[in-house]
């Protein structure tokens, strides 16, 4: 049972922010990441990985290319000579094609996943195209890992 001056402490700590900017607060107790409140005592890691994601501009002019080579083909059904005059413009939508998967080889989206790790596994909790949002958030979690080690300590010496 806690006594009274033990739980206010506990109140205190819990309502400490440690952090609070968009959708997510991190308190030295929960990390509430959008609609999700996750305890930190749960948590045994936290780690941000960067992922690859599909380039928007790249998507658009692939679609364009094969747009373009649908079109070729449908103006030169029938005829040699419409299927040649038709040629320059297969070639052109076959080379917008590859340079769309040149350019997502090249210039990828990116964006930043904050993993957690749990007694269940990892679990994904934030994923964002902002890097120093994404890392801010890592460190408010280890700073809460923190803050529970040093009241774990105080309570155990007392």
């Amino acid at each position: 049972m806690l006594t009274g001056g033990r739980r206010r402490a506990e109140r205190g700590m819990a309502q400490e922010l440690l952090f609070e900017l968009d959708d997510v607060r991190v308190t030295p107790y929960i990390a509430q990441i959008g609609g999700t409140s996750y305890q930190i005592a749960s948590v045994s890691g936290v780690r941000v990985v960067r992922v690859r994601k599909r380039n928007p501009v790249a998507i658009a002019l692939f679609f364009l290319g094969v747009g373009l080579f649908l079109a070729a083909i449908l103006r030169s059904s029938g005829s040699l000579e419409l299927a040649d005059a038709n040629f320059p413009l297969a070639v052109t939508a076959i080379g917008m094609m590859f340079a769309a998967l040149l350019l997502q080889l090249i210039w990828p989206g990116r964006a930043f996943k904050l993993l957690l790790r749990t007694h269940s596994g990892e679990m994904e909790a934030l994923t964002s195209s902002r890097s120093k949002f994404v890392l801010d958030v890592k460190q408010a979690i280890e700073t809460a890992f923190i803050a529970r080690a040093q009241h774990q300590d105080r309570e155990a010496n007392t």
